[in-house]
C-alpha cells in the first residue's frame, strides 16, 4: 500500500517523532512511505512570518497565545504535488504554521472523496476539533461552536472591524463554521493518541458524522529499551557524568520555564522530601533535560545535573538508561512521547494525572500518579517510588506495557486497518 504521511516539519516537536516513527514501522511492515512537511525557502518563510503578523495586528490575537492559536490563513495545495496522486491513503498528523491552509484542507477532502482515498487525521492537540486554539485551557465554547475567544484581544486593525475582537461571531467562531463546512464535503477518520483525547473531541459538534478512534503513538522498544545489567547502567552513568550509586530521578521538558511543564512544582517536591528524609540528601540526584536546565542547578539541596535540550536519540535513550525514576509535572498532557520512552528503557513513573498520563501511568503497578500543581502529593509520591521494596518490578511492568501498548509494529497494523477502510 501506499501511503503519504503530512505533517509540518521533519524532526521538532512530538508530532514529527511519531510520524517518523509510524512510517518507518510501515515501511518495515512492506508498504510505500512518502513523508510531506513544509517546504523550506523563502515563500514559505514569508508565509509563516505572514500568518503571525496578519494574527498579531489584523486577526486581533493576544500576543501570549500568538503559537496557542492558528487560523490557517497559509499554506500548501498538496492536491495539487505528484505524492497526492501517487498515494492510495492519506495521513495528516501536525498541520499548522503554513502546511495545510484551510482552502488546502478543502481542497484535499474534497480531492480524497473524489478519488476514493482514505484520509487519516492523528490528532496532536485539539486544533482539529476547535475554532483556532491548540489547548483550550479550560474554555469549553469549542463544544457550542465557539465565539467570544478569550484569546482574542480588539487590537490594532480590528479596531475598525467590527467581526473581529471579542464577539459571539470572532475569528474562532468563522474558523469553526469553516470547518464544520469543509468536514461535511467528505469523510475523515480522526485519530487520538489518548482515550481521554478521543473522548475530549468527541464533544466538538465538528466530529458530528465523522469517525474518532484512538491509536497510541508508536515507539521502537527495540532501540528504547533498559540496560542489559547493572554494570551497563553504571558504565552510562560515568560516560554521562552521572554520579554512580545514587537513585536518579530524571525530568525531561523541551524547555523547563514553559509553565504548563511544572518544573516548579517539581523542584518543590524534591525540597520537600529532603525536608523529611534529610539522609535522601545524599542518596538521590536529579537529572533535568531541557532548555533552561542550566539556570536551576541551585534550586535543588540534592545534586541535581542539567542537560539542555538533547537532539541525538542515542544520548536521549542512554539518559533514561542511566535513571531510576521518570517524573512528570505537567498541567496538561495529551500522550506524552517521553514518558513511553521513559517506560520502554524500563523506568517507574511518577506523574500528575492529566489527560492522557491517566491512561498510562497504573497506580502502583508501573508508577504512581498525583493531582496537578500539587507538589506536596508529589513529593509523598516520590518517596513511595525511591523507596518501594520492590521498585525493579515496577520497572519491569512498566518495560512490559510499553512493548504491549506502544510496540510500532502493532500500532502501525492497527493504522493500516483504517488505511485499507477495514475499520
Amino acid at each position: 500500500m501506499k501511503i503519504l504521511i503530512v505533517n509540518t516539519t521533519l524532526h521538532t516537536g512530538g508530532a514529527s517523532i511519531a510520524a517518523g516513527r509510524l512510517a518507518k514501522a510501515l515501511q518495515k511492515a512492506g508498504h510505500k512511505v512518502r513523508l510531506l512537511t513544509r517546504r523550506k525557502g523563502l515563500l514559505q518563510c514569508l508565509q509563516f512570518v505572514g500568518e503571525r503578523l496578519e494574527d498579531l495586528y489584523y486577526n486581533g490575537f493576544d500576543y501570549p497565545h500568538v503559537f496557542s492559536i492558528d487560523h490557517g490563513g497559509y499554506g500548501t495545495d498538496i492536491t495539487k504535488l505528484p505524492d497526492f496522486g501517487w498515494a492510495d491513503a492519506v495521513h495528516l498528523h501536525w498541520i499548522n504554521q503554513a502546511m495545510l491552509s484551510m482552502d488546502g484542507l478543502e481542497r484535499l477532502v474534497c480531492r480524497c472523496r473524489e478519488t476514493g482515498k482514505r484520509l487519516i487525521w492523528t490528532l496532536h492537540d485539539i486544533w482539529p476539533a476547535t475554532g483556532i486554539c491548540h489547548l483550550p485551557q479550560g474554555c469549553t465554547s469549542w463544544e457550542k461552536g465557539c465565539g467570544d475567544c478569550p484569546k482574542l484581544k480588539c487590537n490594532g486593525l480590528t479596531r475598525l472591524l467590527p467581526l473581529c475582537g471579542r464577539s459571539g461571531n470572532d475569528l474562532s467562531r468563522r474558523i469553526f463554521q469553516r470547518k464544520q463546512h469543509i468536514y461535511r464535503q467528505g469523510h475523515i477518520t480522526f485519530v487520538a493518541c489518548s482515550r481521554y483525547l478521543a473522548d475530549m473531541v468527541r464533544r466538538s459538534p465538528l466530529m458530528h458524522g465523522q469517525t474518532v478512534t484512538d491509536i497510541a503513538n508508536p515507539i521502537d522498544t527495540t532501540f528504547f529499551s533498559p540496560c542489559s545489567t547493572p554494570d551497563e547502567k553504571e558504565a552510562l552513568r560515568s560516560a554521562l557524568s552521572l554520579p554512580r550509586g545514587k537513585t536518579i530521578l530524571l525530568f525531561v521538558a523541551y524547555n523547563v520555564n514553559d509553565a504548563n511543564k511544572g518544573f516548579g512544582i517539581f523542584s518543590q517536591a524534591v525540597q520537600s522530601l529532603i525536608f523529611r528524609q534529610p539522609q535522601l540528601c545524599e542518596s538521590i540526584c536529579v537529572v533535568a533535560v531541557g532548555r533552561n536546565t542550566t539556570a536551576h542547578r541551585k534550586d535543588f539541596a540534592c545534586e541535581m545535573v542539567p542537560f539542555e535540550y538533547v537532539a541525538v536519540p542515542a544520548t536521549m535513550r542512554n539518559i533514561y538508561r542511566a535513571s531510576d525514576i521518570f517524573t512528570m509535572a505537567s498541567v496538561m498532557e495529551n500522550l506524552p512521547n517521553t514518558i513511553v520512552e521513559a517506560k520502554a528503557c524500563g523506568l517507574p513513573v511518577v506523574a500528575t494525572a492529566v489527560g492522557g498520563i491517566r491512561q498510562m501511568v497504573r497506580e502502583g503497578t508501573d508508577g504512581f500518579l498525583v493531582p496537578p500543581a500539587d507538589s506536596q502529593a508529589f513529593s509523598e509520591a516520590l518517596e513511595k517510588a525511591i523507596q518501594h521494596p520492590r521498585r525493579q518490578d515496577l520497572a519491569t511492568a512498566a518495560r512490559l506495557d510499553a512493548e504491549d501498548t506502544y510496540d510500532t509494529a502493532k500500532v502501525a497494523q492497527r493504522y493500516l486497518t483504517l488505511y485499507q477502510g477495514e475499520a
